[in-house]
C-alpha cells in the first residue's frame, strides 16, 4: 500500500496556511512528490501509480486557486502517460521524478527572473503599498531597493489571518523601511486627496492564479486596492509567473470558514470569509513575469511562446 502519511503532512500545513503563498505552496508539492518518490520502495509500475497519483489529486485539493502546482501536476501526468501502458517500474518511477524535479527547478529559476525583470519599477523617494504576503512581492520590492534606492514600503495586515506580519517581519529582516496599515485604511492611503500624504506611488502585490484574460486573483482585499489605485492614476503592478495562468478556466474564489473571523460568533450569525478576490484586467498596469512586464492582453500569446505544453495539457483535459 502506498505510504502517503507525508504528503498527507504537506496538505495539512497548505490547509492550515503554515504554508502560504503560490509559489511557496507549488514548490512544497513538488519537493514532497520528488522527496517520495526517491524514498519510498515500489515492487510494480501499479505501486508507483498508486503512490503518484493519488499523492497529486491530495496536494490540488489542499488549495483550489493554485494554478501553478496544477499546472506541474498535469506535466507530470503528460510526461508519465507518453511513456504508455507497459512502463516497467523503474522506468515509471523515474520519469515522475524527473518531471517533477523539472518542474520544481522550472518554478525556481523563473521565480528569480520574474524578480530581476521587477528591478527598476521603483525609484528613489517613492513609497509603495503590498498586500497580504507574497514571497515575489516581497523579493521584488526588496530587488528594488538593493538596487541601491530609498524608499517607503507600506503593508497591510491581512486579516483574519494576519499574514501581513510575516510580510512585515521579512521587510524588517531585510533592513527596510516598513509601516503596517489596517486593511480597511488601504483604499484611503491610495486617494490623491489623502489628508495624510503618504503619497503613495506604485502598488505591488502577488497573485494566486492569473486568468487568459489578465485578471487576477489573489488575497481578498486587492480588488479595492487595485480600484483605488486605478482611480488615482497610482499604477498596480502583479508580482506573477507565467506557471500561474489558469489555462482550464476553472479556478473559483475560495471561502473559508467563518469562524476564521470570529471564532465564538453568536449563534444564529452567518459569515461569508472570501480568501480572495478578483481584480479585473482595466486594474492592471503589468504583470511581472519571468520574460518582462507584460500586459493583459499579452499573456495568452508569450504562453503559446514560451509554454506551449501548456496549453496542449489543457486541450487533453490533463487535469485531475
Amino acid at each position: 500500500m502506498a505510504d502517503l502519511s507525508k504528503v498527507q503532512q504537506i496538505v495539512d500545513d497548505i490547509a492550515a496556511i503554515k504554508i502560504q503563498g503560490a509559489t511557496n505552496i507549488a514548490k512544497s508539492a513538488f519537493h514532497i512528490l520528488v522527496e517520495e518518490l526517491k524514498r519510498q520502495k515500489f515492487s510494480t509500475a501499479v505501486e508507483v501509480r498508486e503512490f503518484l497519483f493519488p499523492a497529486m489529486q491530495m496536494l490540488e485539493k489542499a488549495r483550489p486557486t493554485e494554478p501553478m502546482m496544477f499546472n506541474g501536476m498535469a506535466y507530470i501526468t503528460s510526461e508519465v502517460a507518453s511513456l504508455g501502458d507497459e512502463a516497467d517500474v523503474a522506468s515509471l518511477r523515474q520519469k515522475a521524478e524527473e518531471a517533477a524535479q523539472h518542474y520544481f527547478d522550472l518554478i525556481i529559476s523563473t521565480a528569480q527572473q520574474a524578480i530581476d525583470n521587477g528591478v527598476g519599477i521603483l525609484k528613489y523617494g517613492d513609497s509603495v503599498l503590498t498586500h497580504c504576503h507574497s514571497s515575489s512581492a516581497i523579493k521584488t520590492i526588496i530587488a528594488n531597493k538593493a538596487g541601491g534606492k530609498d524608499f517607503l514600503v507600506y503593508n497591510t495586515e491581512t486579516r483574519p489571518l494576519y499574514q501581513g506580519r510575516k510580510t512585515a517581519k521579512d521587510f524588517l529582516d531585510a533592513g527596510m523601511k516598513i509601516t503596517m496599515i489596517v486593511d480597511a485604511s488601504a483604499p484611503f492611503i491610495l486617494d490623491k486627496d489623502d489628508p495624510f500624504g503618504l503619497d503613495i506611488h506604485a502598488v505591488i502585490i502577488g497573485c494566486d492564479a492569473i486568468k487568459l484574460d489578465g485578471s487576477i486573483i489573489n488575497k481578498v482585499g486587492s480588488y479595492s486596492i487595485s480600484a483605488a489605485a486605478f482611480d488615482n492614476t497610482i499604477p498596480v503592478y502583479i508580482a506573477g509567473n507565467l506557471l500561474k495562468l489558469d489555462v482550464h478556466d476553472d479556478i473559483h474564489i475560495e471561502t473559508r470558514a467563518g469562524e476564521e473571523v470570529w471564532s465564538d460568533k453568536p449563534e444564529g450569525l452567518e459569515i461569508i470569509n472570501f480568501a480572495f478576490d478578483q481584480i479585473p484586467p482595466r486594474f492592471v498596469t503589468g504583470i511581472i513575469t519571468e520574460f518582462g512586464i507584460l500586459k493583459p492582453h499579452e499573456l495568452e500569446p508569450a504562453l503559446k511562446k514560451h509554454y506551449p505544453w501548456m496549453l496542449e495539457t489543457a486541450s487533453r483535459g490533463e487535469r485531475h
